[in-house]
């Protein structure tokens, strides 16, 4: 397949899928709107780093990376011996008491969720853009606010992570800025912020930020095929994050 060059110099592929280097034909695929595939086609898509980093991952074993990456989000340890399962822009719904304070929000597509029976951890995934400042009905919940409070909903009693995912601060200045204050504030000022919550949000146990960089990482596999999935990875992210 052919490529062309957008007028700002972006590299745009003809097949999105020139542009992923795993599970290629995955059915997820298949149920991804036109629009979302049409920015797939681009060199810069986020969409196709969150794909061939966390496809990647989810076929290396976790107790390789997750306490890693963990560790770098929340500066913790990670403390949960348990079957993870990673999913990609799974649609969320918002807390059904959110219309008692405004008009009705639609579902939230979450870039990823790592979870067990035990945590949630959403992260939100930047490359080179930055965070929405509101919503459409509610001009004071930027994305950040409303993925933590709707990740806090959908984990019930489990625990809660959230976390920003970028590549450069400055390219995502307001997603640095929002994340700083939420990471330094409690369930109480989660309650401020959000009073159509009727529970105390005590769930919710780490906000923080990772890089892409930090991904980029040799996991020291003893399985040759894991081994091949994040050589591939690496050499990927080398070319991307450049």
């Amino acid at each position: 397949m052919g490529t062309t060059i957008s007028k700002s110099g972006v590299i745009i592929s003809e097949n999105f899928r020139d542009n992923l280097i795993i599970s290629k034909y995955d059915n997820q695929l298949l149920n991804m709107s036109g629009k979302k595939i049409d920015k797939m086609c681009s060199e810069n898509s986020e969409d196709v780093l969150t794909w061939n980093v966390f496809k990647s991952l989810s076929q290396i074993d976790p107790k390789l990376w997750l306490p890693n990456i963990f560790a770098k989000a929340f500066n913790t340890d990670f403390q949960y011996d348990t079957l993870v399962k990673i999913d990609l822009w799974k649609p969320i719904e918002p807390p059904k008491s959110i219309t008692d304070f405004q008009k009705d929000e639609g579902i939230s597509e979450i870039d990823i969720i790592i979870e067990s029976d035990k945590f949630v951890w959403f992260i939100e995934a930047k490359y080179k853009s930055d965070i929405s400042m509101k919503t459409t009905n509610n001009e004071n919940r930027d994305q950040l606010l409303r993925n933590i409070d709707v990740g806090s909903f959908y984990s019930g009693v489990r625990d809660f992570y959230f976390s920003l995912l970028y590549f450069d601060e400055e390219k995502t200045k307001n997603g640095m800025e929002r994340i700083e204050l939420y990471t330094n504030i409690g369930a109480y000022e989660f309650k401020t912020m959000l009073p159509h919550r009727s529970d105390k949000m005590e769930n919710i146990k780490g906000i923080g930020k990772i890089k892409w960089s930090d991904l980029n990482q040799n996991y020291n596999s003893n399985s040759e095929f894991e081994s091949l999935v994040n050589k591939s990875l690496v050499e990927y992210l080398k070319k991307i994050l450049l």
